[in-house]
């Protein structure tokens, strides 16, 4: 089993719940991070600066590798430049995004779209984002209203939990999409071991 996790503001949160669920993972995996505070920053001075688009992205994006060398520290994995498995290891991806730049630059494109564009070149099974949400919501303020499962097409071009690109990317790439809450490290191990868990799956159609 081949997975790809992604690691954002959700994961930072919880670091003691996705260490435990990383150490008890019995396949490859390959750790996502994505921008946290770093690109938050990032946001705040495209929003105060005449800054290109161009530069917000690789911004952006460098701000990736710097939550990447946090999550390398914290859960005491490995780092690594290329999307490629090998036991459990930390993605730096601005490298290997620079020298392909395959997505548009745009704040549509997240570290989620990348996350799944990472999975596709990796040849992983499976993308699972642990976020700070338990999933996909019909109502974003009831957590009442998760949508266990929904095809990546009637995503497309929306926000939700995820970005609006990663869902297009999920059915170009027919890659399954796993939205699991962060902070218990049995439901989103089930999640990476692709069992039944609490949350939404994604699936291309």
């Amino acid at each position: 089993m081949r997975v790809v996790l992604k690691a954002g503001t959700g994961a930072v949160k919880e670091i003691d719940a996705v260490r435990d669920a990383v150490v008890a993972f019995e396949g490859e995996l390959l750790v996502v991070p994505g921008g946290w505070r770093f690109a938050n920053l990032v946001r705040e001075i495209y929003g105060d600066e005449d800054l290109s688009d161009d530069a917000a992205h690789w911004m952006a994006i460098a701000a990736m590798d710097q939550t990447g060398y946090l999550l390398s520290d914290l859960l005491d994995l490995p780092t690594t430049e290329e999307p490629e498995f090998g036991d459990k290891l930390v993605l730096l991806p601005y490298r290997y995004l620079r020298m392909k730049d395959p997505l548009p630059h745009s704040w549509e494109v997240t570290s989620d779209a990348i996350s799944v564009y990472v999975a596709a070149e990796a040849d992983a099974n499976l993308v699972v984002f642990a976020k700070d949400v338990p999933g996909i919501l019909e109502d974003p303020k009831c957590p009442g209203s998760l949508i266990h499962k929904i095809d990546a097409r009637e995503l497309k071009g929306n926000w939700t939990a995820l970005d609006p690109v990663a869902p297009r990317l999920a059915e170009e790439y027919d890659l399954e999409l796993r939205v699991v809450h962060a902070g218990n490290p049995d439901n989103l191990l089930r999640a990476m071991r692709g069992d039944e868990f609490v949350g939404t799956r994604i699936v291309p159609g």
